[in-house]
């Protein structure tokens, strides 16, 4: 069938061909081992939405809080400290952030805009207590009917693929509650690993990693990375212009490129740690073999030999200026 968006992809990442793998300053927070991909019992960023439904009584610690402004500041690198990609007006009446987390981007979106007034929801309330005047956040879930009395004219999603269990209905509830013109766009990384070598083939303890959590996320009724189907499902729902921009991700300081090579640094801290609340509790494994995985992935992240990435999808969509 023929492609009825466009797709911007991005360059073939070049590899530092001067990289040293053991004792490289980079990798200081290896030295713990498995630890440092755990965080704590919950989960990671890519899926701590997910684990508010499979354990409601644990919320999110400080470390997790900083793992969330990290994946930010990861994001903020990759964009070139842009906060949107959608051609929005410059001047925004009302802003919904699906999923705020710890609102960083929603604090930042109102700083950079001050007409617009930003309201960020989530499932529980992890925000800081300051917050701009034309930001506010409220506890919601962004799965059941909205309750919005008024249009917005740019909503925002940020990784929030493990949140949803029903993608149509959440695409058809935020296309009716943008204004004529308004924009709807989810930004999110992929959970599976790619290369464009094969040096794939010297990760199979990341690549079961990534499958295992993937099973669990569909097991569970909320498959994390499925943003690849998000521009059908726009245009499905009536939205027009729909532009996919795929972005590499590098999972380690592995490319040549400066800019890359810093987003590699901090992706591990930022997004491998994806683990216990989906394996334990919707798999079934016990601590200790979550450990044992972890650990072998650790070690494969120091090997700079392996080239790998995520790709991180970035999907708008516009709500027809004359719609019926």
């Amino acid at each position: 069938m023929a492609q009825n968006y466009k797709v911007i992809n991005d360059a073939v990442l070049a590899v530092d061909e001067n990289n040293v793998t053991d004792g490289d300053s980079a990798y200081n927070y290896f030295r713990n081992g498995a630890e440092s991909y755990q965080m704590s019992f919950t989960s990671s960023i890519l899926n701590y939405k997910m684990v508010a439904d499979i354990m409601p009584s644990v919320k999110p610690n400080d470390r997790e809080k900083q793992v969330m402004d990290l994946l930010h500041h990861v994001y903020n690198l990759v964009l070139d400290g842009e906060l949107h990609l959608a051609p929005i007006s410059k001047q925004p009446q009302r802003v919904l952030d699906l999923g705020t987390g710890t609102g960083i981007w929603a604090m930042n979106f109102a700083d950079q805009y001050p007409s617009a007034q930003v309201i960020g929801n989530d499932v529980s309330f992890i925000q800081s207590g300051w917050a701009p005047t034309n930001c506010q956040f409220e506890v919601d879930d962004f799965e059941v009917e909205w309750r919005y009395s008024k249009l917005f004219d740019y909503i925002h999603g940020r990784e929030i693929a493990g949140a949803i269990q029903d993608f149509d209905k959440l695409v058809q509830q935020a296309f009716n509650h943008l204004t004529p013109g308004g924009f709807l766009e989810f930004q999110s990384l992929s959970i599976e690993l790619y290369a464009d070598d094969d040096s794939l083939k010297k990760a199979p303890f990341m690549v079961q990693l990534t499958h295992d959590v993937q099973e669990a996320s569909i097991r569970y009724g909320k498959r994390l990375g499925n943003m690849s189907e998000c521009p059908e499902k726009m245009i499905n729902a009536g939205f027009t212009d729909v532009t996919c921009k795929v972005v590499k991700v590098p999972t380690t300081p592995w490319p040549k490129d400066p800019k890359q090579k810093e987003i590699g640094k901090y992706m591990p801290q930022a997004s491998m740690s994806y683990s216990y609340a989906l394996l334990s509790k919707v798999m079934g494994w016990n601590r200790d073999d979550i450990e044992v995985l972890l650990a072998h992935v650790s070690e494969e992240l120091k090997d700079l030999t392996i080239h790998t990435y995520l790709k991180l999808y970035l999907v708008y969509g516009k709500k027809p200026k004359i719609y019926n």
